[in-house]
C-alpha cells in the first residue's frame, strides 16, 4: 500500500471564515434584498394599470423578520373609498358585481360618472407576473452578486 503526504495552507483560516460566514451570509441577503427592492417596487410602479394611480403610488416594499429570518414583502395597499383593497381585484379579475342593498352601481371611469344595476366581469391583469418576467434577468444578476460575495468570502478572496 502507498503512503500519501499532502500540506496544506490556509486551512485553519478557512475553519475561521466559515464559522463567521453565516453573518456575511445574512447580511449579504440583506444588501440583495435592498437591491431587489430598488429594482422591483419602482418597476412595479411603472408596470401598474392607471384609472387613478392610487395602486400604482401605493406600491412600497419591505425587508420582514430579524437578519437570522429575513422576508422580502412588496405589497400594493391602495383602498377603494369604501375601504376595499382593490389591487387584488385588478390583478386577478372579478366576476359580475350587483346592486344589492342599493338601487344602482356608482362608478366614475375616465371622469365618466355611471350608474348601473350590474356590471360584468373584470378580466385579470397579471402585470406584477410580467414585471418580474421583464426584470428576471436582472433579479438573477442580484442573487449571483449575494452567492459570489459568501464564495469569495469563504475563499478568503473578499466580500468582508
Amino acid at each position: 500500500m502507498a503512503d500519501f503526504e499532502f500540506k496544506y495552507e490556509g486551512m485553519d483560516e478557512l475553519v475561521d471564515r466559515a464559522g463567521k460566514a453565516d453573518t456575511v451570509a445574512k447580511i449579504t441577503i440583506n444588501e440583495g434584498f435592498r437591491a431587489l427592492l430598488k429594482l422591483m417596487v419602482p418597476a412595479l410602479r411603472a408596470n401598474t394599470p392607471r384609472q387613478t394611480g392610487k395602486l400604482a403610488a401605493s406600491t412600497v416594499g419591505e425587508i420582514l423578520g430579524a437578519l437570522d429570518d429575513q422576508e422580502l414583502e412588496i405589497r400594493q395597499a391602495a383602498r377603494s373609498p369604501e375601504g376595499v383593497f382593490y389591487g387584488y381585484i385588478v390583478r386577478d379579475g372579478r366576476g359580475p358585481v350587483v346592486a344589492k342593498n342599493k338601487k344602482a352601481l356608482h362608478f366614475f371611469i375616465g371622469g365618466q360618472e355611471f350608474f348601473r344595476h350590474s356590471v360584468g366581469p373584470a378580466a385579470p391583469n397579471p402585470y406584477h407576473r410580467e414585471t418580474l418576467e421583464q426584470n428576471a434577468p436582472a433579479i438573477q444578476e442580484i442573487v449571483n452578486r449575494m452567492g459570489q460575495r459568501i464564495a469569495a468570502y469563504l475563499s478568503g478572496k473578499g466580500g468582508k
